[in-house]
């Protein structure tokens, strides 16, 4: 049961969805986009080095489950695909939420709000503040609605609830 079972709408946007977050992950932190992005920061806080080699390890987890996808577009796809993405998706949010939602909701250490800051100056911003919490960007409320997005349809391929 699974992938096999679902339709094709619903496997095209997963595929389509993976897709993005794989493309996202893999230039947002090189590339500067007014409001949105500012790569040069991030090269400026942590290094160029460290922006490459963390850009290219980070992008190995939604590049392969982006290739599962596209391999397995209108294709049953094995238990072990449908597994990995439901734990890919569920590491990609839990990630969100330890980066992003504890430190906006309950704080974080004085040298994470200094990174922050230095990263995400001049992105735009629609949450409220919680007194110097990070609070993430417009483009990481739109990671994260991706991410979630993503979740719940692994969730549904996996275990056909659609």
């Amino acid at each position: 049961m699974g992938y096999e079972k679902q339709t094709p709408m619903l496997q095209t946007l997963f595929t389509i969805l993976v897709i993005v977050q794989f493309l996202v992950v893999a230039v947002h932190d090189l590339v500067d986009i007014p409001g949105w992005t500012y790569g040069r920061q991030v090269r400026a806080a942590i290094g160029p080095f460290k922006t490459v080699v963390g850009t290219l390890i980070n992008a190995i987890f939604p590049g392969l489950a982006a290739a599962f996808a596209i391999q397995y577009w209108h294709r049953p796809a094995p238990s072990y695909v449908l597994n990995y993405w439901v734990i890919y998706c569920g590491i990609t949010m839990f990630g969100a939420i330890t980066m992003w939602w504890i430190p906006y909701f309950r704080g974080t250490d004085e040298k994470t709000k200094e990174l922050y800051t230095k990263m995400y100056a001049g992105t735009w911003q629609v949450l409220p503040a919680h007194g110097d919490n990070p609070r993430p960007n417009v483009l990481h409320l739109c990671f994260h609605a991706l991410g979630l997005t993503s979740l719940t349809l692994a969730v549904a391929l996996r275990f056909g609830l659609a």
